[in-house]
């Protein structure tokens, strides 16, 4: 897994997953089990994203449709395995997939992540959700 910090933005009253090349410094405000807390909710909505992807393109018939399903899982599993080195959980049974849900998760994620690589690839994924 990769090294993070989790700081406090005074601006957002949030904490954010920051990566250790923009600020090296460690600052006294950080509490670490706030940091554990974020990376698990991190965790946990990319994997709910995935899930809920999954169950659409299970109900999807059209063809250019599910194509950008196809590639929104793509780019869910690459953030996935770019933060935590380990691939997402498969999904089992079947669930109704909830577009909405989808983009309350994402937004959250551009919220709690502020690492323009990985930032990039949740707008990407916002776009794809917002084309469908």
């Amino acid at each position: 897994m990769h090294k993070f910090f989790c700081n406090y933005n005074p601006l957002t009253q949030k904490y954010e997953l920051m990566s250790g090349m923009r600020n090296n410094i460690f600052r006294s405000n950080t509490i670490i089990q706030e940091e554990n807390n974020l990376i698990t909710q991190i965790k946990n909505d990319i994997q709910q994203l995935y899930e809920n992807i999954v169950f659409l393109k299970e109900s999807e018939e059209d063809e250019g449709r599910l194509n950008l399903l196809d590639e929104t899982e793509l780019l869910i599993s690459n953030l996935y395995y770019s933060l935590f080195e380990s691939p997402l959980e498969l999904v089992e049974g079947k669930k109704e997939g909830n577009k909405e849900k989808c983009k309350l998760l994402i937004n959250n994620l551009l919220q709690k992540i502020n690492i323009p690589e990985y930032n990039r690839l949740c707008n990407l994924i916002k776009n794809n959700l917002e084309q469908l």
